[in-house]
């Protein structure tokens, strides 16, 4: 066990002797009105509570209530109203001074995909960036593996895989805050952050069983030709009598072929979690997590001459079927909670993540000069990482001369460590009989050597063969205080001190001095809302970023001395409600500057860094949800999105866009259930995704030829029947069998990641109490 996680149980220990002395305190009103919200297994109604606060009070009995958790879990607001990822609060979204969304288990099962990244088509403002669970654009910037707070926990760094995102079935909501938020979450990508929040136990008795089964038909791939299953199974409820101790136990595996050429992927999920309430004001729940999956190893598709029309079939793969990644986790958090009687709330919640990660492959590292082969490096690793964070903060509220203020102030500290051991990473000849080239085209596989009778490096570049461990350690300090001036008028201050200090040495090759480098910087924000009635909310607010270099970032000359990347966004909205509080709506204009903008290229140790000057991001973003009527909701999206580099060291970058952004992109979902008459336990689901036209890659010299994504529009249908306990949803994802391209990976032209064909699935599950 950590020591981050040792403090964080003395704290916690400390804490419940405290409170079981002081067990008949007299309960503060807001408590007794949690008891009485949580009495139901309702997460959505509780506006992101974390875990239910069980009261004294005996409970009558109940009577089996299956419709009301599939009312709860399928039927519910696709968004929540809370806002609790953006200032740390349990506040109405329409309160705060920033563009937010929580996005419920309704929208999760409506839209009905096993990855979370699946999702982010549906979500405004983001966009899918590369193959790795990080790579995602938010606002025109974007974020990769090494931007560990683009995408959170439980508002905690630390994913549990690399390469394979998170399964929906483990999550209870969504929170996609938009727009710098540094001032809280320490640092990030001035784009925003995604804060997946996972199931916690609850008081009453729950039981969800899930089976999905999935296959292609387009591009190429038959009906049976490559098929999947997925079986899951969430588990909740009380140990004991009076409901102190609660329990939750997730557990997902999936088995699924992929569309491309001898494809797959294999995740294993497991998540057993328990709740003690300690007293009617102090609960701690402690999580594990395990996950463990196997798939392909694919550099996805290439565009020779960088040209979008010269791409081959979308299920050319130019690995080995016998290539392959692995990687297995294994997480605990804890979360600590206790509510003082004058109405101080104190939270502590660690995050420990150990991962392993394997690779064994062959890397597409260029295409020949003929445009009908692609040169090819044999690789091997062994990666070691491990998250460890800790955040502990105190909410205070205060009437202070009359004025309202709910103030939250906190510490974190985290240490990243990585070990990153190349046990192959040979550069073969383009040409003669060493090469390792395979056909863009017709790739024959099997015609080289096995990865095990190839050299380790190339002859003469044994200085490519690392062994490098990084270790990085961050510490913060934040203040953040909602004032309410009025009933019309609310303030928003906050300011976070941040520092971080990394270090990095090379374990093999000698030669290599040892580098380290410590950064800080003040982070301030400031918001305002005018709310002239209880339906029309408008917000300004001025908010900043800052990103220290990744560790793992190198120059032309394998060294980092690279500066950090800070940004600030200026931000004007609106949030009002419309049709009698059936219709909320999000409007967000923002302007983010940052300097010291990173650029990227491919190089010998494999990819390149340089910090080229600034880039500006313009947009806006418009979000609807709308429940016209009992039995129908939907939610829709637009976003224009003008982000460039404006400053540049090389002249051909200057005014040009940053890639995989388009600069218009939309998004509808909408469900409909029959609920009287013969159709009744019918529903049916539509939705469409919009992307504009996209850059693949950042120029590097003048006249060099521009790969360009094609636009494109995918429409996705569903039908839903309900029958009793169970749901049965049946979805065509990509129902005209379109051909579109997500995005251009790290390297552009030579990592270009194709949209999924035709996709069907089916879906069971079952609800029970």
């Amino acid at each position: 066990m950590s020591r981050i996680q040792t403090s964080a149980l003395v704290i916690a220990v400390a804490a419940a002797m405290a409170a079981g002395t002081a067990h008949a305190m007299p309960q503060h009103p807001a408590t007794a009105s949690a008891v009485r919200t949580n009495s139901k297994l309702s997460p959505e109604s509780q506006q992101g509570a974390v875990s239910p606060v069980v009261g004294r009070q005996p409970q009558p009995p109940k009577k089996r209530k299956v419709r009301t958790l599939k009312t709860i879990v399928v039927n519910g607001s696709f968004i929540s109203k809370a806002g609790h990822s953006a200032l740390r609060m349990n506040v109405p979204s329409r309160d705060t001074p920033f563009s937010i969304s929580t996005y419920t288990r309704s929208f999760m099962n409506a839209v009905d995909v096993s990855n979370v990244n699946q999702l982010y088509s549906y979500m405004t403002g983001i966009h899918s960036n590369g193959i790795t669970a990080y790579d995602l654009v938010l606002r025109g910037f974007s974020s990769g593996v090494n931007d560990q707070n683009s995408i959170l926990v439980n508002g905690l760094p630390g994913l549990a895989s690399r390469f394979a995102p998170l399964p929906t079935f483990g999550l209870e909501r969504i929170d996609v805050v938009r727009g710098p938020a540094s001032v809280l979450n320490g640092e990030e990508q001035p784009g925003g952050f995604v804060d997946l929040v996972t199931k916690k136990p609850q008081a009453e008795p729950a039981y969800e069983f899930l089976t999905r089964a999935r296959t292609y038909d387009g591009a190429g791939v038959g009906f049976t030709d490559s098929p999947g299953i997925e079986a899951a199974v969430d588990l909740t409820g009380p140990i004991d009598t009076n409901k102190r101790v609660l329990y939750r136990l997730v557990m997902d595996d999936t088995n699924n072929d992929t569309f491309r050429n001898a494809g797959y992927d294999h995740s294993q999920y497991f998540s057993p979690s328990l709740t003690w309430n300690i007293s009617d004001a102090t609960s701690l729940t402690a999580q594990y997590t395990y996950l463990r999956d196997r798939d392909s190893y694919d550099t996805e598709l290439v565009a020779p001459d960088s040209n979008i029309n010269l791409v081959p079939s979308i299920t050319t793969r130019y690995q080995e079927p016998s290539d392959y990644e692995s990687e297995r986790a294994s997480v605990l958090a804890l979360f600590f909670k206790h509510r003082f009687a004058n109405g101080w709330v104190w939270n502590v919640d660690t995050r420990d993540v150990w991962h392993t990660d394997l690779a064994h492959g062959f890397d597409v590292t260029e295409i020949l000069k003929n445009l009908l082969y692609v040169g090819r490096r044999a690789r091997g690793q062994i990666n070691k990482r491990g998250y460890h964070y800790l955040d502990t903060n105190l909410h205070i509220p205060a009437d202070l001369f009359g004025i309202s203020n709910k103030i939250v102030v906190g510490l974190t500290a985290g240490k990243d460590t990585a070990d990153e051991n190349r046990t192959q990473f040979y550069n073969a000849p383009t040409s003669g009989p060493d090469s390792l080239n395979i056909s863009i085209y017709n790739p024959i596989y099997g015609a080289v050597p096995p990865l095990s009778e190839l050299p380790l490096f190339a002859k003469g570049h044994a200085n490519l063969l690392t062994h490098r461990y990084i270790s990085t350690e961050t510490y913060g300090a934040y203040l953040a205080d909602m004032i309410t001036f009025s009933d019309h008028w609310k303030v928003t201050l906050g300011g976070r001190y941040a520092q971080d200090h990394q270090a990095t040495a090379e374990l093999r090759v000698p030669d290599v001095p040892f580098h380290s480098t410590t950064n800080n910087k003040f982070l301030p924000m400031v918001g305002l809302v005018y709310q002239p009635d209880d339906v029309q909310s408008y917000y300004a607010s001025y908010s900043t970023s800052f990103v220290p270099p990744s560790a793992s970032a190198i120059d032309i000359h394998g060294r980092n001395n690279f500066a950090p990347t800070f940004a600030k966004q200026i931000e004007v909205g609106t949030k009002d409600y419309f049709m009698h509080h059936r219709a909320f709506v999000t409007l967000a204009l923002y302007q983010i500057d940052e300097r010291n903008t990173f650029s990227h290229f491919k190089c010998p140790f494999g990819t390149c860094y340089e910090q080229v000057g600034r880039a500006r991001s313009q947009g806006a973003e418009i979000e609807f949800h709308a429940r016209p009527l009992e039995n129908w909701q939907l939610i829709a999206g637009y976003g224009y999105t003008n982000a460039k580099i404006t400053e540049s060291s090389k002249l051909a970058q200057v005014n040009s866009r940053i890639p995989n952004v388009p600069y218009n992109s939309a998004h509808l979902w909408s469900r409909y259930d029959f609920t009287h008459g013969p159709l009744m336990g019918l529903g049916f689901g539509v939705g469409a995704i919009y992307s504009g036209q996209r850059n693949g890659l950042t120029p590097t010299k003048i006249g060099a030829p521009m790969l360009k994504l094609p636009a494109y529009t995918r429409v996705d249908a569903a039908l839903y029947y309900d029958i009793g306990p169970y749901l049965i949803s049946f979805k065509v994802q990509n129902l005209f069998n379109k051909r579109y391209f997500q995005s251009a990976g790290f390297n552009g032209d030579i990592n270009l990641l194709p949209g999924a064909p035709r996709l069907f699935t089916l879906s069971v599950r079952g609800f029970f109490e």
